[in-house]
């Protein structure tokens, strides 16, 4: 296909959610299409952003979509979804209404099994309204299953972005952020790692642990951490969210040790080779200390 101008759009909306699990269908959507979207701006493709936010039921939501995009002339119409299933189904699948658009359906869907998903294939489906009442050929990417444990650990929204230009477009232009004016020369910062010092204030504060706050992984800050299951609420808690994210997840830093926080230990521990128990203890905390991704 000649592409050239494009119609993108996130599927559902905050009133119509979709699929929920390690994370949310209805807000990664939107980030992985915002980032699609200026990746393929940078290659200079026009593009239109069709996602809706203003239905208030399924029929409206897929209803204003398919409007948006029959408003303009464009050569594709692209749905960003994730998929969900039983915590069971793992891998990216491309459905699309007719083999017109086989070429880049099989494109996209490679790109991202080259990420480490497994690739279910391309589909075809003549049953989703979408993919039905575009005027131009349109595709639904199912990035990957947001309640799979296997997926989250891969997940990674600017990669998944990457992906996706690379099957559309066969190259990927990495956006380059304007370069601020030099600054001063700052002072010298502390060695040691700043999340490790703000624990140690934290186990200093709450459990009345005499540790030096230099931000150094050392035994005595070690054997300082508690055990943290679900049910832990406070700044220690949030501290272990922030250090789950810095590594690659993307959960709620709210303090709160709930079902999404233990799914997400579980992953970290499960990709570094520890008991999947959900729960934070010393085998765990060493590898949070550490802070490196996998």
């Amino acid at each position: 296909m000649n592409l050239k101008t494009l119609n993108i759009h996130a599927g559902h909306n905050f009133n119509v959610s979709g699929a929920d699990g390690y994370f949310s269908e209805t807000t990664e959507s939107r980030n992985v299409k915002n980032a699609v979207i200026s990746k393929l701006q940078s290659l200079d493709y026009k593009v239109y952003d069709c996602t809706d936010d203003s239905g208030k039921t399924q029929n409206e939501n897929l209803k204003n979509i398919v409007s948006k995009c029959n408003d303009h002339a464009a050569d594709l119409n692209i749905s960003i979804h994730f998929n969900a299933s039983n915590g069971q189904g793992h891998g990216v699948e491309v459905l699309q209404y007719s083999d017109k658009t086989q070429a880049i359906t099989q494109n996209i869907c490679n790109a991202i099994a080259e990420l480490g998903f497994k690739n279910r294939g391309v589909k075809e489906r003549t049953d989703l309204y979408v993919l039905k009442k575009t005027k131009a050929p349109a595709i639904l990417i199912e990035c990957c299953f947001c309640d799979s444990a296997i997926d989250a650990g891969l997940y990674n929204c600017e990669s998944m972005a990457n992906a996706i230009v690379k099957g559309l477009t066969g190259e990927v232009k990495e956006i380059v952020q304007p370069q601020p004016a030099p600054a001063p020369t700052p002072t010298p910062k502390p060695s040691g790692d700043d999340w490790i010092r703000c624990l140690q204030i934290e186990l200093n504060n709450q459990l009345g642990k005499d540790l030096v706050v230099d931000g150094i992984k050392g035994p005595k800050t070690l054997n300082a951490c508690p055990t943290v299951k679900k049910g832990a609420k406070g700044g220690i808690t949030k501290l272990i969210q922030e250090r789950l994210n810095s590594v690659g997840f993307n959960i709620s830093v709210d303090g709160i040790f709930g079902e999404n926080t233990k799914k997400a230990v579980k992953v970290f521990q499960k990709n570094r080779g520890l008991t999947e128990d959900g729960i934070v203890g010393p085998k765990t905390w060493e590898w949070l200390l550490k802070g490196t991704k996998i």
